[in-house]
């Protein structure tokens, strides 16, 4: 007995004393809030501080130095998720996760977004503020990556710290930009029924924008063959370290509809939950520059922020700038393609992929007109024919550093527009509104018309010259409105009205927030934080009193048995009382 309440005492203070060492190994990788330390390369003093929420407020004598310490206080509170991110676009999860992550780096690295940002940099203004303020910001993350903690996921998988460089920071938007795409979900889908059904049966399904009559306003003022590539895309994103963008709502009031008389702001981007989450906060104070900012993990420009004179944020525009095409190869040699004018040689890409405990993937990467074969870079996909992928982001010159620096920096709305109109890609609704009383809402992305009779929403023929024929438009023809009539602009991912009678193909969601927004937002003019704050969380659909009604005048209530009559009068009841609710808030 003695003997077993000695080794029992033992076990506890073995148990004890490891759960001690464990505790004092994750405090020791804590971030570190208090004190002082040196940072190389700051001019003068720079003070952060950290509020009861964890958000750095940093106050400095010049951008540079705000800059640096932004990098190090990013570096040092999301290393882990920097690391993530940075490894996705240039396929680099599988040197820490092995042959788990193959299948994402493959698809990754064939979509050719390394390539595209060693373009941008090398085209780069080395001498302009994006450039420079980046660079400092990269010099504050990597001084923590040499002076700070490790975090404890580095240690366990074993993984050397290697310095942040301005690539890592555009494959992150480039990561970004590829999530916001719907082509590569939606196309193949689209065409195996259409294929197995017709095209009657996609009617249904509104590809024609039937279901899309609340519009974003205007003002200026065979078989199954394809399935397999949604699925897998869809499979990547949702299983991505890093959450994929979702919808988002966003709505900008000008003084004569607000309570205040001043313009009032809203924006709600969706994302899925995360820890830690996307969005990283923080807020730079200096004499000629301050703003409160939303920053994706490592990258030095917010993407949403607000300071005292103007506000802005972001939702998805659903547009289309990608493309999938159907290649055929040359039957006498399978180097070649066709094209329109005859056989093409196939570019090849050589990348290879280092697996954490096996050998290396070496990865030949085909590559048409359109873009890569995404054949063997997708797993499950097996087809006689190549299928490309054409995406507008790396064929377009790619000015998103610019773009990101303009946005976080305009003096004024004109400015702030300019900025915007550098982003070919991803498709966004970005939202403004100012102290100067203006509000507007403008759409990036590089747009263009197909050829009349060719439907974006289906994969495409790659051979005949007529689907991959294109007519970019200019800037100015991007949807947009400034200082509207009617008093605000909103978006939530529904479609804009036709640009000089041309619907623009998209994969706008379907008009349930639209028509509950406009409705809102037209009931009255004395809108204060409080009641957006609520309507924030509004879930009302007026579409969906529709649909019940709908349903419920084709019902044969004598052929129901007792339990779906009683489920029937409640659900009469609730769409009798949704209607009464309507009515009084509309009467309100």
């Amino acid at each position: 007995m003695k003997k077993l309440k000695k080794a029992l005492l033992i076990f506890i203070s073995f148990i004890a004393l490891l759960s001690l060492l464990v505790y004092g190994y994750l405090f020791s990788t804590k971030p570190n809030y208090e004190g002082e330390i040196t940072i190389k390369n700051i001019s003068k003093e720079t003070t952060v501080y950290f509020d009861d929420y964890g958000v750095p407020h940093i106050y400095a004598e010049n951008q540079k130095d705000a800059m640096i310490a932004l990098g190090y206080v990013h570096a040092q509170d999301r290393l882990w998720q920097m690391e993530l991110i940075r490894r996705i676009a240039p396929g680099k999860l599988s040197e820490i996760f092995g042959t788990r992550a193959l299948k994402n780096d493959k698809f990754f690295i064939g979509l050719g977004i390394e390539e595209n940002s060693e373009k941008a940099i090398a085209e780069l203004d080395k001498n302009g503020k994006p450039y420079q303020m980046a660079m400092a910001y990269l010099d504050g993350v990597n001084q923590y990556l040499e002076d700070g903690k490790t975090p404890i996921e580095f240690t366990i998988l074993g993984i050397k710290k290697e310095k942040f460089t301005l690539k890592d920071v555009y494959n992150t938007f480039g990561y970004m930009a590829f999530s916001f795409a719907m082509a590569q979900k939606t196309d193949p889908l689209l065409t195996d029924i259409k294929n197995q059904y017709g095209e009657a049966y996609l009617k249904d399904l509104g590809i024609d924008y039937s279901l899309n009559p609340t519009r974003l306003k205007i003002s200026k003022e065979q078989t199954q063959q394809y399935i397999e590539i949604s699925k897998s895309i869809t499979a990547l994103l949702e299983n991505s370290p890093v959450p994929p963008f979702i919808g988002s709502n966003s709505w900008v009031l000008t003084p004569k509809k607000t309570k205040t008389g001043k313009v009032l702001f809203c924006n709600d981007p969706h994302i899925e939950y995360s820890q830690p989450g996307t969005w990283y906060e923080a807020h730079i104070s200096c004499p000629e520059y301050e703003m409160y900012g939303y920053y994706l993990a490592g990258t030095p420009f917010p993407l949403l922020g607000h300071n005292r004179n103007y506000a802005y944020g972001l939702t998805m525009f659903e547009n289309d700038d990608a493309d999938l095409f159907q290649e055929e190869n040359n039957p006498k040699n399978e180097n070649q393609y066709k094209t329109a004018s005859g056989f093409e040689n196939y570019k090849i890409r050589t990348k290879t992929i280092k697996v954490k405990d096996s050998t290396s993937v070496i990865l030949k990467i085909k590559e048409t007109q359109h873009g890569p074969i995404i054949n063997d870079l997708i797993a499950d996909f097996k087809t006689q024919k190549p299928v490309s992928f054409s995406w507008i982001y790396t064929q377009q010159p790619n000015k998103i550093l610019d773009a990101v620096y303009g946005l976080s920096r305009a003096n004024n709305i004109e400015e702030f527009q300019k900025s915007v109109s550098y982003i070919v890609a991803p498709g966004l609704n970005i939202m403004y509104g100012d102290a100067k009383n203006n509000i507007a809402w403008f759409t990036s992305g590089k747009l263009y018309k197909l050829e009349k009779g060719v439907n974006a929403n289906f994969i495409l023929n790659g051979t005949n010259g007529i689907d991959d024929k294109k007519e970019f438009l200019d800037y100015s023809e991007n949807p947009s409105a400034v200082n509207p009539s009617w008093n605000y602009v909103y978006s939530s991912n529904n479609m804009p009205e036709s640009i000089n009678g041309y619907n623009y193909p998209g994969y706008y969601l379907p008009e349930d927030r639209a028509r509950r927004i406009t409705n809102l937002l037209d009931s009255k003019s004395d809108w204060n934080k409080e009641d957006v704050s609520k309507m924030m969380t509004d879930n009302t659909s007026p579409v969906s009193i529709e649909i019940v009604k709908t349903m419920l005048s084709v019902i044969n209530t004598e052929k129901l048995s007792n339990q779906e009559k009683r489920c029937s009068k409640r659900i009469k009841k609730l769409e009798r009382n949704k209607r009464i609710n309507r009515r009084c808030a509309n009467y309100l």
